[in-house]
């Protein structure tokens, strides 16, 4: 199974993931897509029938399947995106639904984590206009406006306005359209919660028998547990964190215990060692004892995976540890690595865009992590004591899974906890406790057969989980935060942790070779960086609403201009993530002046006082500040610049207007409101 005649099935997904990533950022036409597939396909088979005939593989054959897996890999990106079918409501809706309200059907699918304003859902639209559609689309209801939330499977008809889902307007900042795009959600529909039609007919699903059944559960423990500590066991045995407060989601993420909060490979993990001991009685049964023990297991897993609402973390983490029971029957390791390959191969063939996902990622590094290093970390010391050994055991797969999610967690998240094997040595050894006395817990109550000094144990058993984490993401001496990590060193990276394990489990010349070179493409990619931000140089405008900012940045060093001070806030949100991508830090914040001198131009800023004519000065680029009430025609036939900025500062309808006669005078208009922040580097 691991080999597709004599080629590694490990190469063979690499073929697949490297075509599944041409295919999504090289767009490709469908029937192109398909017709290069099947001439693949079909060279494949006349190599196969050659190969067949005189009895040997040759060169060309391998280089064929490889080729075609590739091209598997780009025809399942194509495949899999909705906006090539006919029914998808992005092939009906028109510029001018997009600008006046549309009549909308649709059930609700999925209930996502709230905002501060906004409760969130992802629903499956039935209609458009009468017409029949297909789709996803992201559904926004205002908190004040919602009195509980709505329930999975129930349909509704709306009258409402489709938006395009905001794109970030400051430089690195997250993208959530880009985020939700990978999911096939494109859109986004903002109503109240009054304007909701109940259609009286609920869809079935598993989501929606999901949803009931967690409904239920909860009903129950509502008498036993506070909100805190439901939202708590929702989060580590229901696999719902929406409810989790702020502040706890991130004391959990400073001490580096997050992965606790979702059921992924961690609890599936912990759950099917429980089930395999529970189960282990059936080992007895003379032939077929063990195969029985291994169906029972995978068959309560996704029963498991259902309950917890079939998230795509839940089914990457059942899917892998489906593959890794049958990796555990066979009782071999290098079963246990066939069965990572087969189970990530099974589910990009299911779901190609996973692979952009940062749970795929993370949680796939993790366990290949901690079935490659931990068995060497292990070796190191060999515990005498029953106690000793289990924290031995728990601090060497905490190390082995943090080595190998550490290029990683730095690139996406530019932080990293020292203390994080304090929060897992105190949780991780007890949390195959937790979770299998919270399995108790829910029967019990499900059956209404919960002792309430049962119930206050397991709550007092979550009030010192979440006071233990509260304590180690206090200790800020050891939170490492706005580190800089780059592409090039996510690669180099991991180059190196590869190359300084390998040779760690075994010596040879050939691996202290690979090693020494991964050391100078690092120490090579440090220096080509630190070049690179020394030499960074650009102006700026930033969307911040309400208050013009601008920036120059200049060795590393960015100094700010602005007509207002601004706030802490402010400037985690606007500048944050811009000073971490180019290393730099906010030098001064000096009050915003008219006129600016930039690399050979002139800039000129006209805020509500309105002048502009300043002693016969021709800018080159003007920023409108504070809704100026001018005479944007007259001010352009005076200064004849060559480039107008809009930031957030002015009023929208002000915005449009300038914008329309910019368009007129064929003058380029840069509004920040819809293009983001102006970045001038020429």
């Amino acid at each position: 199974m691991y080999k597709l005649l004599n080629i590694p099935f490990l190469t063979l997904t690499f073929s697949l993931i490297t075509g599944i990533i041409f295919g999504y950022y090289k767009s490709t036409d469908i029937d192109t897509t398909f017709q290069t597939q099947t001439i693949a396909i079909l060279s494949l088979i006349l190599s196969w029938w050659y190969v067949k005939k005189i009895f040997r593989n040759t060169y060309i054959f391998s280089i064929l399947v490889i080729v075609t897996f590739f091209f598997f890999g780009v025809t399942l990106v194509q495949t899999h995106n909705p906006k090539n079918s006919q029914s998808h409501y992005t092939n009906i809706l028109s510029e001018k639904s997009l600008e006046n309200p549309v009549t909308l059907s649709f059930h609700i699918k999925e209930r996502l984590k709230p905002t501060s304003y906004y409760e969130k859902y992802v629903i499956t639209l039935v209609s458009l206009e009468k017409n029949a559609v297909t789709g996803n689309m992201l559904f926004q209801i205002p908190k004040d406006s919602l009195k509980a939330s709505l329930t999975i499977g129930d349909s509704y008809i709306i009258y409402a306005q489709i938006k395009p889902i905001s794109t970030p307007l400051n430089p690195n900042q997250f993208d959530y359209a880009n985020y939700l795009s990978k999911q096939y959600i494109f859109h986004v529909v903002t109503t109240d919660s009054k304007l909701l039609i109940s259609t009286n007919n609920p869809i079935i699903s598993a989501h929606s028998i999901a949803h009931y059944i967690r409904a239920n559960i909860n009903q129950k423990l509502s008498f036993y547990f506070n909100n805190k500590q439901l939202s708590i066991i929702n989060a580590l045995l229901l696999g719902q964190r929406q409810d989790i407060d702020k502040n706890t989601f991130i004391d959990y993420r400073d001490a580096g215990a997050i992965h606790i909060l979702a059921v992924s490979g961690l609890h599936i993990g912990i759950l099917l060692m429980i089930l395999n001991l529970i189960l282990k009685p059936l080992e007895r049964l003379k032939k077929y004892g063990k195969a029985v023990k291994t169906i029972l297991i995978i068959l309560l897993l996704w029963c498991f995976a259902v309950i917890a609402g079939l998230s795509p973390s839940v089914l990457r983490a059942v899917t892998m540890f489906s593959f890794i029971a049958i990796g555990m029957y066979t009782n071999s390791r290098t079963s246990i690595y066939n069965a990572l390959i087969i189970s990530m191969f099974l589910l990009l063939c299911v779901q190609p865009l996973l692979l952009f996902s940062v749970g795929f990622q993370l949680s796939y590094i993790a366990v290949f992590s901690i079935v490659w290093i931990q068995p060497s970390l292990a070796s190191i010391y060999r515990p005498t004591f029953y106690l000793d050994n289990i924290l031995w055991d728990t601090f060497t797969v905490t190390i082995a899974a943090q080595l190998g999610l550490l290029p990683l967690s730095l690139y996406y998240f530019h932080q990293f906890p020292l203390l994080f094997f304090v929060a897992n040595l105190i949780i991780i050894p007890v949390l195959g406790i937790i979770l299998g006395y919270g399995i108790l817990v829910i029967i019990l109550g499900i059956l209404q057969l919960l002792p309430n000094w049962l119930a206050i144990i397991f709550g007092d058993c979550i009030n010192v989980m979440n006071n233990t984490v509260h304590w180690v993401s206090k200790q800020e001496a050891f939170l490492i935060t706005e580190i800089t990590f780059s592409w090039r060193m996510l690669i180099t990276g991991y180059i190196f942790i590869i190359a300084f394990v390998s040779i760690s489990k075994k010596y040879s010349v050939q691996r202290l070779y690979v090693l020494v070179g991964s050391i100078l493409i690092l120490s090579f990619v440090l220096t080509y960086e630190k070049h690179i931000y020394n030499n960074q140089e650009e102006l700026i405008v930033f969307h911040n609403r309400r208050n013009t900012t601008l920036g120059i940045l200049q060795n590393q060093q960015l100094d700010i201009y602005s007509k207002d001070s601004i706030s802490e806030i402010t400037k985690n949100y606007v500048l944050k993530n811009y000073l971490i991508e180019n290393k730099s830090l906010v030098t001064s914040n000096k009050k915003l002046k008219n006129v600016y001198n930039y690399r050979e131009k002139v800039i000129l800023i006209i805020d509500s006082f309105s002048v502009y004519n300043v002693n016969g000065l021709r800018p080159d680029i003007v920023i409108l500040s504070n809704s100026p009430k001018i005479h944007l025609n007259r001010v352009l036939d005076v200064l004849h610049p060559q480039q107008i900025i809009g930031d957030g500062s002015n009023y929208k309808s002000y915005l449009d207007q300038w914008e329309l006669t910019c368009e007129q005078k064929n003058i380029p208009f840069h509004r920040t409101d819809k293009k983001g922040a102006f970045i001038f580097n020429e």
